[in-house]
């Protein structure tokens, strides 16, 4: 009787293992998939504003943010995880401005590639809107200084090839 029940607690014990298993590399998929696609749009919006602005002294991008939209009783929402990635444009060692780029937003999923594309939505127009936006509401809540710092970002062709460019993929969960 012991050893039946033990053979009978080692197999659910294994299922319970593939099951776990299968979750957990399920996920890590998904997160590579979100990392592909944050990665589409951190380089092309880099490399535009590389080329396009002057007075950049850094970009930074703060990772790929990921709120998990899943229910234990429903399991995944049937809208689908929340993804974004920000980055932060300096124009100064502390002066920066702050643009939010969503997964969703600026790339869709290709069922035939199996990955992330970008779409039309993300261009050099949509680019300069966001920029120019952020800097408004920056510069509105800035000091006297800062706000002498943000005028040294412009477009140009010369741009800002000594740019120091810090790429982030790295996961974390949303908080609020």
């Amino acid at each position: 009787m012991k050893k039946k029940l033990g053979i009978i607690l080692g197999i659910i014990l294994l299922i319970s293992l593939f099951i776990g298993g299968k979750k957990y590399m399920d996920k890590k998929a998904v997160e590579k998939s979100y990392q592909d696609g944050i990665e589409l749009i951190q380089n092309y919006v880099t490399d535009y504003l590389v080329k396009n602005y002057e007075g950049i002294e850094k970009i930074e991008w703060q990772g790929v943010g990921v709120e998990w939209r899943n229910s234990p009783t429903f399991g995944s929402s049937i809208l689908g995880n929340y993804v974004n990635s920000y980055v932060k444009v300096f124009v100064s060692n502390k002066t920066f401005v702050t643009i939010e780029y969503r997964l969703n937003d600026e790339t869709e999923y290709n069922d035939d590639l199996k990955k992330y594309v970008l779409t039309e939505y993300l261009n050099p127009t949509n680019i300069d809107s966001a920029l120019e936006m952020e800097l408004r509401s920056t510069i509105g809540k800035a000091n006297t200084k800062d706000k002498l710092d943000f005028e040294n970002i412009k477009k140009s062709s010369k741009g800002s090839s000594k740019a120091d460019v810090v790429y982030n993929i790295t996961v974390h969960e949303l908080t609020y």
